[in-house]
């Protein structure tokens, strides 16, 4: 029976390091109705009574200073990369201020941070994860590229297929400058953002998926309703979708001034709760990137916040703001039109003097089953793939120990051991008499401290017995007074009681006379 039981262990670790050396995925509507539970137990947005109020949340610095407004939720464990590649960290939010410590610059990957017992520990209970590359990787991977190069160009390269899906999420969202309103029931003023994302890739002979598929109301389960659209548009093979938002905040802190013009920026927003969030957040980082060298300052930043926005059915999924509802919707038009140009770019490549694109961008563009660039994804895949095969081996190798213990005579374990604890002996006896030592040492302070907090409770004792005395003094007093006043009142009362009783009797024999006169008339 054992022999089945570790049989059976080997086999689902085999299958289990297979499918995460391949790669492999399960299907995007394999998800869990638990998660989508614990992802929709907190709408990651203010209330309308907030935004109404203007209640948003502002990150500060520990020193106070601003680090943005927006108008989702913050929690603790929230990134923050803003405009000038800083990366900041949540460690507390009170009411609506979350305060962030700067934890490092990141310039074209996200570097890996010193890895250590407790990070690995956050990781894995906390979902936290590592990024996805860093520089020596990158240097790896080129070196193998070099070596592998007459292998490759034999091997037909994956082709960006030009397809971009768009949809929204949060349908209803308005501007109040140009819609009147923030929220409109049907389709908001972010439709017609879309529609000019959607107009300005095309005028680039991109082929744009925009889905106007309602989602409504806006509440925590809208992003489950979604899911179905983006499902639907993956389904067609783009090459990365995007689900398009505005924020909620003062409209200056979306304000922008890029050629002479006033636009919106373009907010990215990574979920943290999503497997994919290492590639997603590499991706978010290219795309500012890109931006800052076609239209700098136009990326906002990148918020990797808590959620999951649908980012886990695909690594090319990306959740951007175009604006505040105080801003107006023809300056977010504006804004998601260049950021057409810098979609553009990162996917298919900078155009020409005559607009065109002769070939796609390279190295750039996370890889995903429907389709994307030529990036460097798939090397990202293998990694988290490696590390994954790694902790299954621990995970195996422990419960090959836990078996080799069950299954194995006492006596044997103990005949296999012995000639090792010979060896341990002598380090032992040094570790006894080191211990004995401090033993005593402890035993020494121990008895100090137990005389020191005898004498203590002693002379609390001694100090609190006066006070008790009083007390038992002023209790008695305080009873005695209560008794003579008690006393006093009843005399009070029999004396009143002595006049009422004469009063009536007064009167009732007043009351006889009167009658008796009436009967001698």
């Amino acid at each position: 029976m054992k022999r089945k039981i570790f049989i059976v262990f080997l086999l689902a670790f085999v299958i289990t390091l297979s499918v995460s050396l391949a790669g492999i995925k399960l299907p995007v509507t394999s998800r869990s109705p638990l998660l989508d539970f614990f992802d929709n137990l907190d709408i990651s947005e203010i209330s309308r009574e907030d935004l109404l109020a203007q209640r948003y949340y502002t990150m500060v610095y520990e020193n106070g200073k601003e680090i943005m407004v927006t108008g989702r939720k913050i929690h603790v464990g929230d990134e923050y990369l803003n405009a000038n590649n800083k990366l900041y960290r949540v460690f507390s939010v009170q009411d609506y201020v979350a305060r962030a410590r700067f934890i490092r610059e990141v310039g074209a990957v996200f570097s890996e941070e010193p890895v250590n017992f407790m990070t690995v520990l956050r990781q894995r209970i906390f979902g936290e994860v590592q990024p996805v590359q860093t520089e020596q990787d990158n240097n790896e991977d080129n070196e193998d590229e070099e070596e592998d190069e007459d292998e490759e160009d034999l091997e037909p390269q994956a082709q960006p297929k030009r397809i971009i899906g768009v949809y929204h999420t949060h349908n209803a969202e308005s501007y109040v400058p140009t819609d009147g309103t923030d929220s409109i029931n049907g389709e908001g003023g972010i439709h017609d953002v879309g529609e000019a994302f959607t107009k300005a890739l095309e005028d680039k002979d991109i082929n744009v998926l925009h889905s106007t598929t309602l989602h409504l109301p806006h509440d925590r389960g809208a992003y489950r309703r979604s899911r179905v659209t983006a499902e639907k548009l993956l389904e067609k093979g783009p090459d990365v979708i995007f689900d398009v938002h505005r924020d909620a905040g003062p409209a200056s802190s979306y304000a922008t001034q890029i050629d002479d013009e006033w636009v919106t920026q373009v907010h990215l927003v990574v979920g943290r709760q999503n497997p994919n969030m290492q590639t997603t957040r590499q991706f978010a980082l290219d795309l500012k990137n890109t931006a800052d060298d076609i239209h700098p300052t136009l990326v906002k930043g990148i918020f990797m916040a808590r959620g999951n926005y649908n980012q886990d059915i695909t690594p090319t999924s990306m959740l951007i703001e175009v604006g505040t509802h105080l801003n107006s919707r023809e300056a977010a038009q504006d804004g998601v039109a260049l950021f057409a140009d810098v979609v553009s770019t990162y996917f298919y490549g900078p155009e020409d003097e005559n607009g065109e694109q002769a070939s796609p961008a390279p190295n750039l563009g996370p890889a995903n089953n429907g389709g994307g660039g030529s990036g460097n994804a798939g090397g990202n895949v293998t990694r988290a793939a490696a590390r994954n095969a790694f902790w299954m081996l621990a995970v195996t190798a422990v419960i090959a120990v836990g078996f080799f213990f069950i299954n194995t005579p006492i006596a044997t374990i103990r005949a296999q051991l012995t000639p090792w604890f010979a060896q341990t002996v002598p380090y032992t006896e040094k570790s006894d008499l080191f211990l004995e030592a401090l033993q005593e040492k402890i035993r020494a302070a121990a008895l100090i401290a137990a005389e020191k907090t005898v004498a203590f409770i002693q002379a609390g004792d001694g100090a609190l017995a006066p006070i008790a005395l009083k007390i038992n003094q002023i209790y008695f007093i305080i009873v005695d007074k209560i008794g003579e006043l008690l006393n006093s009142g009843d005399q009070v009362t029999g004396y009143w009681q002595e006049r009422i009783r004469d009063f009536a009797l007064t009167v009732k024999e007043k009351g006889q006379q009167l009658r008796n006169r009436d009967k001698l008339k």
